[in-house]
């Protein structure tokens, strides 16, 4: 089913690590921020981010094994659509629930949730492709994929640069 995949998903299954071993060098760099604000940031922001990627790497892994069925394929592709759906729905109430000090930017309850929600709803209409042994499967989920890392690499950008240290006295030069 996958034949002549094999260096997409290596590409991707590759990448995907690399996102994660990025989070934990953004992890290090919150050493100065309060342990509250780190815990509550890292459930909202940082969790769903390495969920994401470490979903790409299970599916790139899952359409690297040799033989794989197209119902097994929509088996592993389902979970992850239902986990990612249901952890994307905690996204967005989470940052909309945030308040004060900590009102997020209005772009993160929609690139941290709503788009990511939206990439699982999609990737359960592929299972039902692959259940259904539809020859648009794979390219759905090869789709899919490709999006999430997308937004997972704009995710992190956007988790970098907030923690980047800031110049002393509050003012910022270009």
């Amino acid at each position: 089913m996958f034949e002549g995949w094999g260096e997409f998903y290596l590409l991707t299954g590759s990448a995907a690590a690399v996102l994660i071993g990025l989070i934990f060098v953004v992890v290090t760099l919150m050493h100065d921020r309060p342990r509250s604000s780190v815990l509550y940031s890292s459930k909202l922001y940082m969790g769903p981010v390495v969920l994401h990627v470490s979903f790409v790497l299970a599916l790139s892994a899952a359409a690297l094994l040799p033989h794989i069925s197209a119902h097994a394929m929509g088996l592993i592709a389902g979970i992850v659509a239902v986990w990612g759906l249901i952890r994307g729905i905690m996204s967005i109430v989470g940052i909309r629930n945030l308040t004060g000090e900590d009102t997020p930017h209005w772009s993160d309850v929609w690139f941290y949730g709503v788009i990511p929600t939206a990439i699982y709803v999609l990737l359960g209409g592929v299972v039902a492709g692959f259940w259904a042994d539809k020859g648009w499967a794979p390219y759905g989920v090869a789709a899919i994929i490709t999006v999430s890392l997308l937004v997972t690499i704009r995710n992190e950008w956007d988790l970098v640069t907030w923690l980047a240290p800031k110049p002393d006295g509050g003012s910022q030069t270009h």
